[in-house]
C-alpha cells in the first residue's frame, strides 16, 4: 500500500491531528489518579472508552508508539483485581448533560461511579500486538502481558456461564453496536422502530444496576443474555493473538492453553452461530439459546478468523459482494440493505442519532478488510479500503456514514475512524 499511503499522505497527516487533538491530560482527584488517553472526539465522547483505546492504539503504532504505549497503559489503571476491565473510565468528573445521568445506569448503584460496569469487544490484545510489531519491545510485553491473560481469564471464568466457548454480553452496550437491530429480537421489538429499540436497551442497563451488576443474578434472569457474533469473533481472534503474544515471551504454558481455548471457542461458533442454510452467522440469546435472525455486519466479522472454505465462499460471495445485502455505493453498512430494520440514515431523537441501524463505520470496514486479506480476497479488500478513503474525503473523519451518499454523521474527528491509517499502512 505504499503507493496509496503517499497519495494520501494529507489524509493520514490530518487523522494524527485528530487524535492529537482529542488527547486529554490531567489528574483525577475523581479517581486519584494522573491520566493521559485520546477521547473518541473532543466534545461528544469525552471519557475513555475500551473499543476506542484500543483502535487509537492501533493507529499510533504507526507514527507514536510511546502514546500507543499510553494509551494501553492508561485503559489498564482501571483494571480490577480480578481482571475485569472496564468499556468506559470516567476520568473527569463535572462533564453535565444527559448522559451523565445514564451514567450510574451503566455502573453500580453508586450515584458517583468511576468506571462502567460492562465490557467492549475484547480486542487489546490485537492492541499490544500492533505495538510490539513496530520495535518488538519484550519490556512492554512482559509489563502488559500478566494483565492481559487476568483479563481474558475473567471472560472466560465470568461470561460463559454454559462453558462453551463463547461469551455473553448483558447490555447492548457491551457490543459497541448499542441499537444494532441484531437485538430486536432479544428485546421483543417488532418491525423497525428504532426509538422502541433504543428505549428497551436503556431497560436492560437499569435492570443490571438494581441487581448491582452481580452476574450470577443477571444469567439467573435470563433477560438479556446474548452471545454475538462481533464481541465473539473479536474474542476468539484475540485469543489466538495472545497466544502467539505469550509464545514470544516463552510462557509456553499459557500459550498453549490459550490457544486450545481458541480452537474450541472458533468451532462452537461455527456449529451454533453459523446457519447452513443461509451461510450466515447469527447472534443467540437466552440460555436456550435463540437465533437473532437479522443479517448485520457482524455476520460478516468471523472473517478474520480461519474458517472453511466453504463458509467464506458463502459470507462473500452470497452477501458481502450481493448489491441487495452489503455490497452498496459506500460498503460495508451494518445492516443488510433487505432487511426491513434497515435505514441509511440515522434516526435523531432530542438531536441524538440512534446507531447502528444502516450506515457504515470505519472500524467494521476495518475488521472486514482483514478478514478479506486473510483470505486471499486482496483485490476486494483494496476496494474497500478506497471506499473507506473516500468516506474520510467526502465527509472527514465523522463518526458513521451514509452507505449510498457517503454523507457522514454523528460525532467529527472522530477518533476510530483514523483507523484509515492502518489500512494505508499495513
Amino acid at each position: 500500500m505504499k503507493n496509496t499511503a503517499i497519495s494520501n499522505k494529507d489524509l493520514i497527516d490530518e487523522a494524527k491531528r485528530v487524535l492529537y487533538g482529542n488527547l486529554k491530560i490531567g489528574y483525577s482527584k475523581w479517581v486519584r489518579s494522573d491520566y493521559k488517553y485520546i477521547s473518541p472526539s473532543t466534545h461528544h465522547y469525552t471519557h475513555q472508552w475500551f473499543w476506542d483505546s484500543c483502535f487509537h492504539a492501533i493507529v499510533l503504532s504507526h507514527f507514536d508508539l510511546e502514546l500507543a504505549k499510553n494509551e494501553i497503559r492508561n485503559l489498564l489503571k482501571a483494571q480490577r483485581l480480578d481482571g475485569f476491565v472496564p468499556h468506559m473510565v470516567f476520568w473527569q468528573h463535572g462533564i453535565f448533560g444527559w448522559r451523565e445521568i445514564l451514567r450510574p445506569l451503566e455502573s453500580s448503584l453508586s450515584a458517583s461511579p468511576k468506571t462502567s460496569q460492562l465490557i467492549q469487544p475484547p480486542l487489546i490484545a490485537q492492541a499490544v500486538e500492533a505495538i510490539y510489531r513496530e520495535k518488538k519491545d519484550q519490556d512492554f510485553l512482559y509489563e502488559v502481558l500478566p494483565k492481559l491473560v487476568a483479563y481474558y481469564d475473567w471472560l472466560s471464568n465470568e461470561r460463559d456461564p454454559d462453558n462453551d466457548g463463547l461469551i455473553s454480553i448483558v447490555a447492548p452496550y457491551e457490543s459497541g453496536m448499542d441499537q444494532s437491530p441484531s437485538y430486536d429480537p432479544v428485546l421483543g421489538v417488532k418491525g423497525s422502530s428504532a426509538i422502541v429499540a433504543s428505549v428497551l436497551g436503556r431497560t436492560v442497563t437499569f435492570r443490571n444496576m438494581i441487581r448491582g451488576y452481580n452476574l450470577d443474578k443477571i444469567f439467573e434472569d435470563d433477560y438479556f443474555n446474548v452471545e454475538d457474533v462481533l464481541v465473539n469473533s473479536i474474542y476468539i481472534k484475540n485469543l489466538e493473538v495472545l497466544s502467539k503474544l505469550l509464545h514470544e515471551t516463552d510462557n509456553e504454558q499459557a500459550a498453549r492453553r490459550f490457544h486450545l481455548l481458541y480452537i474450541k471457542s472458533k468451532e462452537v461458533l461455527i456449529k451454533k452461530c453459523y446457519n447452513k442454510d443461509d451461510g450466515f452467522f447469527y447472534d443467540l440469546y437466552g440460555r436456550n439459546e435463540k437465533i437473532a435472525k437479522v443479517k448485520t455486519v457482524k455476520g460478516l466479522i468471523p472473517l478474520i478468523l480461519d474458517l472453511p472454505k466453504t463458509i467464506i465462499d458463502n459470507l462473500t460471495k452470497k452477501h458481502l459482494f450481493n448489491a441487495e445485502e452489503f455490497n452498496l455505493p459506500f460498503a460495508v453498512p451494518t445492516v443488510s440493505r433487505n432487511e426491513q430494520a434497515f435505514s441509511a440514515a440515522p434516526v435523531i431523537v432530542a438531536k441524538e442519532p440512534i446507531i447502528w441501524r444502516g450506515p457504515t463505520w470505519i472500524n467494521t470496514n476495518w475488521y472486514i478488510i482483514k478478514g478479506l486479506q486473510r483470505h486471499g480476497f486482496e483485490k476486494e479488500a483494496e476496494r474497500t479500503i478506497d471506499k473507506s478513503v473516500e468516506l474520510i474525503r467526502l465527509s472527514g473523519y465523522r463518526e458513521f456514514f451514509n452507505p449510498f451518499t457517503g454523507e457522514g454523521y454523528g460525532a467529527h474527528n472522530f477518533g476510530w475512524s483514523t483507523l484509515i491509517v492502518d489500512m494505508l499502512l499495513s
